[in-house]
């Protein structure tokens, strides 16, 4: 089975990079890249591993209702949010959003984002110009 990935491993592997990176780093901006890098391996089973402490290390101090976002924690939370499987069966998240302040409400972390929101399930959003479409732009 050469090439294939072992699965266990790696995911094992994966936490362990991830808790050394949060150990080490000496604030979230810097542990950005590897939080949004980590976000599509992500799921409501793997909090504990993974996001929820990367969620902890965005806010250290805990979040203050009204207080703005860093650009690091927006753009974690916005990438969290526009991931389905972290959403599912939600008490099992609730504790660690919990544990820094955060409503673990999928729908109340986007009202928390400012700027344009993604389209809701099951209604269209902006689509690109593509095959057939006008393209043309004005000047």
């Amino acid at each position: 089975m050469a090439g294939n990935p072992l699965p266990h491993i790696e995911r094992r592997l994966r936490h362990a990079l991830l808790t050394a990176a949060i150990d080490r780093a000496a604030d979230f901006e810097e542990l950005l890249p590897a939080a949004l890098a980590s976000v599509p391996y992500c799921s409501n089973l793997t909090i504990a591993e993974d996001w929820g402490p990367l969620l902890a290390a965005a806010f250290p101090s805990g979040y203050d209702q009204g207080t703005e976002l860093t650009p690091a924690q927006h753009g974690y939370l916005a990438a969290l949010v526009d991931r389905d499987v972290c959403w599912r069966y939600a008490h099992l998240i609730t504790s660690w959003f919990d544990d820094v302040g955060l409503p673990a409400d999928r729908n109340a972390i986007r009202a928390l984002l400012p700027g344009p929101r993604p389209p809701q399930q099951g209604q269209r959003g902006h689509q690109p110009p593509g095959p057939g479409r006008n393209t043309a732009q004005l000047e």
